[in-house]
């Protein structure tokens, strides 16, 4: 494959009737250009034909890609998931109708190519002698309204927020996108205030632009909604955001071994994991434990099956090897190094939150399981607990039951089973983290299991949660710290 200069991402929701005419255009200009672009359609779910359409026009351009997502999940969503599929040294998107022509690309690129800029972003608000503009009375004062409270509650110097046309470097567009959670019109905002956050160079700048007519946007709902995004985005994303490397330390990986057999925490997943296995009833089952760490579930599903191990840290193998253990292997989760259709159970214990794509695990873990396996999941709960614990272990983000369920869906999986874990530390966990985050914003990442507890306080626990996993299936737990689930293929 040639090197791509520049990705365009086009999210569509039912845009039969708009596309082709945009389409053509902007292969045209595409093809005539002297730098080698990529064009991905993703198709966000449309009952009509946008699918079909954009599919047809990869014979008239080769670069051209398609996503199709099953149920409809909002712009937002659409555009993550076409920015992060992209190959370019810079990505960029463009709304499906038109509204901004290509041309816009050429003329404002050399901020990112010569000024060194991280993001470009057009501007309906700010003008020039050469900017066409034809914007709707009720879209103008709709915008208004909006920046309003987006500059009194942050981003104070960014003038038009939700324009479709925005530039990123390549650099940048996983640290931010992998953090996002606004699926909807009020993306925009979230992802310039991760921005301002991380201290990336953004730019606005004027471009033309023109309305056309059949939007999906309702002026007085979206208008509600996005306020209330506005709230949630400085909710969500209060925490300090430290760019670390991607995987955790060498530190934590050493803490996890020297705890991991006795921490009242590592302690009861084991003991949640080993439930559910057995609760499968499969007799002596295959079993690859994705992301193993330093191994201590491993050991235990030993005894359990025959099972294997992948982690993408070379130091996590090493400690796999003190304890050991040889059936483990260096591999990322996205890329799992063993054949399709190889394991009877699959386990994937807090990981998805730490990976840039989750959907793209998910899918390869599903090719690894056999067509009658099971998929065992944990991960951390509620967007409102993320904290400095979460910044120090290198979460992306934290989950509520809905994003889950739309993932696993996506990635063509059943649950069979899914609920909430942690249920009797959810009362000590979560106001600490909700006031740890307001009120020592500042504090450095400080993981909350790399300090072993009183011996008591820790037996006490394990205890606890004993009781807790043998009630898990009379009773379904409200909420927790964790969300767990069991899946399997649809077939």
């Amino acid at each position: 494959m040639s090197k791509i200069d520049i990705s365009i991402v086009i999210p569509a929701y039912n845009e039969a009737k708009k596309l082709p005419l945009f389409l053509k255009q902007l292969i045209s200009y595409c093809i005539h250009s002297k730098k080698v672009y990529e064009i991905i359609i993703v198709d966000d779910g449309s009952y009509d034909k946008t699918f079909e359409i954009a599919e047809s026009y990869k014979v008239n351009f080769c670069n051209l890609h398609t996503i199709k997502i099953r149920k409809n999940r909002g712009k937002g969503h659409a555009v993550k998931r076409g920015i992060l599929k992209s190959n370019g040294e810079i990505c960029l998107f463009l709304d499906a109708d038109g509204s901004t022509c290509p041309e816009e690309i050429e003329k404002n690129i050399h901020y990112i190519l010569e000024k060194n800029y991280d993001i470009f972003i057009g501007s309906r608000a700010l003008k020039d002698k050469e900017q066409i503009l034809k914007v709707k009375w009720y879209r103008k004062l709709m915008g208004k309204i909006f920046n309003f409270f987006v500059h009194a509650f942050f981003l104070e110097d960014i003038k038009d927020t939700q324009c479709g046309f925005k530039m990123f470097k390549k650099e940048v567009v996983r640290p931010l996108f992998s953090r996002s959670y606004l699926q909807g019109f009020g993306f925009d905002i979230e992802i310039l205030y991760l921005a301002h956050k991380m201290g990336y160079k953004v730019k606005e700048g004027p471009i033309s632009w023109h309305h056309v007519g059949g939007g999906k946007i309702n002026p007085f709902m979206d208008s509600i909604r996005m306020f209330f995004n506005i709230l949630q985005v400085k909710n969500w994303h209060y925490t300090p955001i430290h760019l670390f490397a991607e995987h955790m330390g060498p530190d934590e990986y050493k803490y996890m071994y020297e705890l991991e057999e006795y921490h009242w925490w590592f302690v009861t997943r084991r003991n949640l994991l080993i439930h559910l296995i057995k609760s499968l009833k499969i007799s002596f089952p295959t079993i690859l434990d994705v992301s193993t760490g330093t191994g201590a579930n491993l050991v235990v599903l030993s005894k359990l099956g025959n099972a294997f191990g992948i982690d993408i840290s070379e130091k996590a193998v090493e400690f796999c090897r003190k304890r050991g253990l040889k059936n483990v292997i260096q591999s990322s989760a996205e890329k799992i190094k063993y054949r399709k259709e190889a394991f009877d159970i699959v386990t994937c214990l807090d990981v998805l939150e730490h990976v840039s794509n989750p959907l793209e695990v998910l899918i390869e873990l599903k090719r690894v399981l056999k067509n009658k396996g099971k998929i065992i999941i944990t991960v951390p709960a509620f967007r409102i607990l993320y904290s400095q614990h979460d910044e120090a272990l290198c979460h992306l983000r934290r989950y509520e039951k809905s994003s889950l369920l739309s993932d696993l869906h996506e990635a063509g999986l059943n649950v069979k089973k899914i609920g909430y874990f942690f249920f009797a530390s959810f009362f000590i966990v979560a106001p600490i983290r909700i006031m740890k985050k307001f009120l020592v914003p500042s504090q450095k990442p400080y993981s909350d299991t790399t300090a072993f507890p009183p011996k008591f306080l820790n037996e006490f626990l394990k205890f606890l949660f004993k009781i807790e996993v043998k009630v898990l299936d009379s009773f379904k737990l409200p909420f927790g710290t964790t969300i767990y689930v069991v899946a399997s293929k649809k077939i």
